[in-house]
């Protein structure tokens, strides 16, 4: 199997929190991986096709789990993100525009925290 990553350096970073789980049967199913550029290469060996089916299905999902995860808190390193400078002109725009209030606005105008009582 060959999965891909944005990076070498993400894929090296899969790799590693991917062969931190050991295969359920040892005996019978050996699995290995590689880093190959940005790509995560996966060899598995297993006594019946059965156990190999069950092996991919139980790698895959670890797998998934790791690329969402790193999808969230390792972007893709060529998005371009937005700077403090970049928000800080949306926030005064916002402002500017009416939208500056703080605090969440309730039935009748009430603010949330402003100390008024509803009714």
């Amino acid at each position: 199997m060959r999965i891909p990553f944005f990076t070498a350096e993400h894929a090296e970073i899969g790799k590693r929190a991917l062969d931190v789980d050991r295969e359920v049967n040892a005996g019978l199913v050996e699995r290995w991986t590689e880093v190959e550029g940005a790509e995560l290469v996966v060899y598995v060996r297993a006594a019946t096709v059965r156990l190999l089916r069950l092996a991919s299905n139980s790698f895959l999902s670890s797998a998934d789990l790791v690329l969402r995860t790193m999808g969230e808190f390792a972007p893709d390193p060529n998005e371009v993100l937005p700077t403090d400078e970049d928000l800080d002109v949306v926030a005064s725009r916002a402002r500017a525009e009416g939208g500056g209030r703080k605090g969440i606005e309730l039935t009748g105008g009430a603010g949330a925290g402003s100390g008024e009582e509803l009714k």
